[in-house]
Order: structure tokens, then sequence, then C-alpha cells
């Protein structure tokens, strides 16, 4: 799989969704995470969340990160179709800190 050969790899501990039938994540920076889940239907889904090696983890929110998924798919001539509107990439993934405070985390373009 080329997703395998760029560095992805199976999580350990992931929340698996309805339909889903595979799971890959692969570090982006020290402190971010890309993951890609593909379903039964033949859809993928695509985000950048914090590193599960930060217990922060558990608190923030994932961002979507689908443009360089479809990079990929593209540079390896993957026919794939979209649906509807692609959800812009996250510029940020908000690291939360205690007292309330979120640092953002420029999400990096690209590959």
């Amino acid at each position: 799989m080329i997703l395998c050969r760029m560095g992805f790899a199976d999580p350990f501990l992931q929340e698996w969704r309805i339909g889903q039938r595979f799971g890959l994540s692969r570090p982006l920076t020290n402190v971010l995470e890309w993951h890609v889940r593909g379903f039964g239907d033949g859809t993928l889904d695509s985000e950048v969340e914090i590193s599960r090696k930060r217990f922060q983890h558990l608190a923030a929110r994932p961002g979507s990160y689908y443009w360089p998924l479809l990079a990929i798919l593209r540079k390896n001539s993957i026919p794939f179709l979209a649906r509807g509107r692609i959800p812009p990439d996250a510029a940020h993934i908000y690291l939360p800190e205690p007292f309330g405070k979120h640092v953002p985390i420029m999400v990096p373009r690209g590959i």
C-alpha cells in the first residue's frame, strides 16, 4: 500500500468508526499526526490532530487534512471521485493547556 511506504502505520488503540475498514497514521511534526481512514463504501477520511504521544490528544479536536491525501492519489494515478465540497485543510490545531488556554499549532501545508 502506498501510504505504508510513505511512513503510515496502524496506530495503537484507535477509535473505530462505523463502516471503517482501516486506519493509518503518520507523524507530521513532533506535535501533530496525520490520520487516514478507509470505509467499506470506498470513502476516505483524512485529518490532522495532536499526537497520541501527548496527553492533550484526549482533549484536542482534529482538523480536516484532505488536500495532501488528494495529491498522493493524483501522484500515484489512483482514480477517485470527490462527492460534494471538500472541506478546507485546517491551518491550526489547538493544543489544550491547563487553565483553559489553547495554543495554536500551525499545520504544515503539503507533505
